[in-house]
């Protein structure tokens, strides 16, 4: 049955309602972004946004926070769209929304700009983060563009909240994962010290963006392969040691870990997602492929799936009762060096449509002072970056790339040739 304007979807679960009191004085939404290679109306953007928030109902809500416990409630207001004067950039879009929070009521917790380069078009879509996480949003922008491609999509139910889904569907431990916890690590109270937030200014950040070419992004995947390790492990080690050759003697990345495939959870637009650290001291820098294996053992063992789900009802047990105590939690959970959000390989629901030219993001400020968020997504052979800072490094992307170049490289090839390359002129 579908809900009328106005009626109660669903109560929050303790993380979105953790993130909604964090959210109160430190807005956090991120962004997406699209490349479209044909020219798109505003009138065809608000109609594929409506049938969006057709098949995702998350996108079609209001928080309500009138209640004892926070409520979405069915919104009666579609997905604001605004068009930008011709040949906008997108990064300065995307810049720009960090500096604008997302009103919870009455509107929807998303927007859309809509950007248009001669007979080319792109689309940013923003969302609250009450709402999804940055798999959840690509999903949603793929969604969007198969809408304008005309393809007919079946409607979603309305998502469960992560710790009741992880709660019905995660089975018993079994022994591997008793195995894996018994050999995992030490502590170490480096890993634990908490960030600082920074009070929200609405001060515009910086952003820096980056594509490596198909050859490039072919080579890392291959040899990824090769010596054992995945390139998400690999794009944590090249930031790693970006930072120790700038002098800092330990580093920590945070990983947003995708419970969907982690747990086998719905594709759906949703936050479902838990952070796991990795971290490195300065001498193994030396020995790139080691480190990056290293950060994948980590992760791997972060997300064992009894753990998850462990770390769920622990928050369902001890989840904050006001803001203060969401932004202690936050502050500790999230605090590194840098963030690093890899949606992975984006898939068109259309191959070979030739309507998505390219996809940038997710692109987000999180308000902790320090703090380097970087977004990855690979989408036609290529993977792209974007990093948002308010303490910019200069060259930070680039050198991530040229370490990843250089790590790859075979005899004769030059690491600091053509293979990472800055696409502004994109926009």
């Amino acid at each position: 049955m579908t809900a009328s304007r106005g009626d109660v979807v669903r109560p929050l679960g303790a993380f979105e309602r953790t993130i909604d009191f964090y959210m109160r004085r430190n807005p956090i939404q991120f962004s997406l972004v699209a490349e479209i290679e044909r020219p798109i109306s505003e009138a065809e953007l608000a109609t594929a946004l409506a049938e969006l928030c057709r098949l995702h109902p998350l996108l079609a809500v209001t928080v309500d926070r009138t209640a004892p416990e926070a409520v979405y409630r069915q919104a009666d207001r579609p997905i604001p769209v605004t068009t930008l004067p011709d040949g906008t950039p997108w990064q300065a879009v995307v810049a720009a929304e960090q500096t604008r929070p997302i009103p919870v009521a009455p509107d929807p917790p998303a927007r859309a700009a809509l950007l248009r380069w001669g007979g080319r078009s792109g689309i940013v879509l923003t969302f609250a983060h009450q709402i999804a996480d940055g798999v959840g949003g690509l999903r949603a922008l793929l969604d969007l563009v198969a809408a304008l491609d005309g393809e007919e999509q079946v409607p979603g139910p309305v998502p469960e909240a992560q710790e009741d889904l992880l709660a019905r569907v995660v089975t018993p431990p079994d022994t591997t994962a008793a195995t894996t916890a018994a050999t995992a690590p030490p502590d170490d109270p480096r890993m634990s010290a908490a960030g600082e937030l920074a009070p929200f200014s609405g001060a515009l950040p910086h952003l820096q963006s980056l594509a490596l070419d198909q050859e490039l992004t072919a080579r890392l995947v291959g040899r990824c392969r090769l010596e054992g390790t995945s390139v998400h492990a690999a794009l944590c080690a090249a930031a790693a040691v970006v930072f120790h050759r700038r002098g800092r003697e330990f580093v920590r990345v945070l990983t947003p870990v995708d419970l969907r495939r982690a747990c086998g959870l719905p594709d759906e637009v949703v936050n479902r997602f838990a952070g796991a650290r990795t971290s490195s001291e300065a001498h193994e820098a030396d020995d790139f492929w080691k480190l990056a294996r290293g950060t994948r053992d980590s992760l791997t063992r972060q997300r064992a799936r009894q753990a998850l789900k462990a770390a769920g009802a622990q928050l369902t047990q001890y989840a904050p009762e006001n803001g203060e105590q969401a932004e202690a939690m936050m502050a500790a959970a999230t605090a590194a060096d840098i963030q690093i959000t890899n949606l992975g390989v984006a898939q068109p629901r259309r191959r070979g449509a030739g309507t998505l030219a390219a996809l940038w993001g997710p692109a987000q400020i999180t308000q902790l002072r320090g703090e380097h968020v970087l977004g990855v997504v690979t989408v036609g052979g290529r993977l792209r970056m974007t990093e948002l800072t308010h303490d910019p490094v200069a060259g930070l992307v680039g050198d991530i790339a040229a370490v990843l170049a250089e790590a790859c490289a075979g005899p004769g090839d030059d690491a600091d040739g053509p293979s990472a390359r800055h696409d502004a002129d994109r926009a």
